[in-house]
């Protein structure tokens, strides 16, 4: 049975509505040579750019976080010893990093957290990627395996932050099965897909 297309366009509606907005023109010459850029139309591009506003900055400023240098933080970082690495981290994750992730989403699961850790890796411009892995446990059942390799480029004692940090976010969410490695530049979350 086919849906007939008044219908299709009318649900279609539904999910998009347009509206006509004033932007500088030399605003709209950016967006358009950055839209060429990545090959997509300008329309696109600026709902992106929205998306990431409502999403991402507006509620990351009321979570009191900034934007600093990628250079500094991995200066400053460099100075500490592993053990206070691991202790700052331990003592940020209790008093401030779980009310940073209340404040950027309304529910608290293991889901938003994820989502919300590739929005601030896309608002911060990290390179990442994710890989979905079909294992076969022991009791012949198919899991699956979610693999997130977050690129850093800020030096070990940076992935060993990120590292720890996320450790403990595993641990407050209680996840069945986390596995966090990390290189000198990198970090390697393998997650099972139960969430």
């Amino acid at each position: 049975m086919s849906i007939p297309r008044q219908k299709i366009r009318e649900e279609k509606s539904k999910e998009n509505k347009s509206t006509a907005i004033r932007i500088k023109t030399t605003v709209l010459n950016e967006l358009k040579q950055e839209a060429e850029q990545k090959m997509e139309d300008v329309n696109t591009l600026v709902n992106q750019i929205l998306i990431s506003h409502i999403q991402w900055h507006k509620l990351a400023k009321k979570s009191r976080l900034v934007y600093i240098s990628k250079d500094l933080m991995a200066k400053t970082i460099d100075h500490l010893s592993d053990e206070q690495i691991v202790q700052m981290t331990c003592e940020f994750s209790k008093q401030r990093f779980m009310d940073i992730i209340h404040m950027l989403r309304e529910e608290n699961t293991f889901a938003c957290f994820m989502d919300t850790l590739c929005l601030w890796l896309d608002a911060s411009g990290f390179h990442y990627r994710i890989e979905t892995n079909d294992i076969c446990s022991n009791n012949d059942n198919d899991d699956t395996i979610k693999i997130y390799k977050i690129y850093f480029d800020m030096g070990r004692k940076w992935s060993l932050f990120f590292k720890t940090l996320m450790a403990l976010a595993f641990e407050y969410h209680k996840t069945t099965y986390a596995e966090v490695k990390m290189t000198d530049n990198a970090v390697i979350l393998k997650i099972k897909c139960d969430y």
